[in-house]
């Protein structure tokens, strides 16, 4: 048994095979957690069949849909363990996932480690599709590191972290993250920032030897979710540059993915066009307008700050719900999940 906490959140019925799954690879673990929390967020009809389910899973729900950062804030709330890991319901972790990822902790610099995501595709993986992009399918794509390095930020879909980071420094932002009708992100990036920022030398890792199989249902293999996706992106860093407005630039990472990684994949597709590959062209292409489309949602959100019409919520300060609230939130420990920024 470790000192590690695993928590999992989910918001769809049709995901519950996956979650089962997901689940399943937990408990597979060469490391064992010390719990695995799943957090119900605002789907009753889940929470009654994980009543169901035997075993010692640690179950919470959220009276209503409040999106993943608010989930995933209750989750640490309730969480008991020295180390916190996250895993998406969608996906199934390697059996060395949790040890490895704990190894990297050992170092009292080390905040938060991030793992490995490889797409688990739904049929077959889709020619058309740039390796530069597979983030906006939840998994690692072409420009992250391929050995362990040090990191501006970890993703949350597969990550550890030390539960004291969260208790010194807040929880997830509620304006970022993944809701009920949005594609939102950058929950993280906002989290890691700001510890880099208030913490003195913690830092965070990123280690390819921890995988995880992330799954990708033929819905999100589809110009349109990847346009989508992008767009999403575009309003979370803005909102983040909102958030960490002040000297130090919050985006560095994705000027450089704009400036090296997106000419980079543009022009090894094209190569791989003149060679013989016909969907070389495509993948050209597909990425040149997925980034445009980023940018444009990125600046349009950015006037809309700038004119007041995006509502921005306080990040989370993190408070132990009493036991009656373990089982479902109630409205009081929903507010104090969502409390004041510190």
């Amino acid at each position: 048994m470790s000192d590690v906490s695993a928590i999992v959140c989910t918001h769809r019925m049709e995901r519950w095979p996956w979650l089962l799954e997901c689940l399943a690879s937990l408990e597979r673990q060469t490391l064992q957690p010390l719990e695995v929390i799943v957090v119900v967020d605002g789907k009753p009809e889940i929470r009654q069949m994980l009543d169901q389910r035997p075993g010692t899973v640690i179950r919470l729900s959220t009276p209503h849909p409040s999106g993943l950062s608010a989930a995933r804030n209750l989750g640490l709330a309730r969480a008991s363990g020295t180390f916190v890991a996250f895993l998406d319901d969608d996906a199934v972790a390697d059996e060395s996932w949790l040890k490895t990822m704990r190894a990297v902790l050992e170092d009292e610099t080390v905040a938060g480690v991030g793992g490995n995501s490889l797409p688990d595709w739904e049929g077959k993986q889709p020619k058309w599709i740039p390796e530069e992009l597979l983030w906006t399918v939840g998994c690692s794509y072409r420009g992250m590191p391929t050995s362990q390095s040090e990191v501006r930020n970890v993703y949350g879909g597969s990550a550890c972290f030390r539960r004291d980071v969260f208790t010194r420094f807040g929880g997830f932002d509620a304006s970022l993250g993944r809701t009920e009708v949005g594609l939102a992100g950058c929950e993280e990036t906002e989290l890691c920032l700001r510890v880099h920022s208030k913490s003195h030398g913690l830092r965070f890792v990123h280690e390819p030897r921890a995988v995880i199989h992330h799954r990708v249902p033929a819905d999100r293999q589809k110009v349109s979710y990847l346009l989508s996706r992008c767009a999403g992106e575009g309003r979370s860093k803005a909102i983040l540059r909102v958030i960490n407005g002040g000297s130090n630039h919050p985006l560095a990472r994705e000027a450089s993915y704009l400036l090296h990684t997106v000419p980079s994949g543009i022009a090894r597709n094209i190569r791989q066009f003149t060679r013989g590959d016909g969907w070389g062209v495509v993948r050209a292409i597909l990425l040149a307008v997925a980034v445009l489309n980023t940018v444009l949602s990125y600046s349009a959100t950015r006037i809309r700050c700038f004119l007041g019409a995006v509502k921005l919520q306080p990040s989370a300060k993190l408070l132990r719900p009493a036991p009656s609230d373990t089982g479902t939130a109630s409205a009081a420990t929903l507010t104090r999940i969502h409390g004041s920024r510190e």
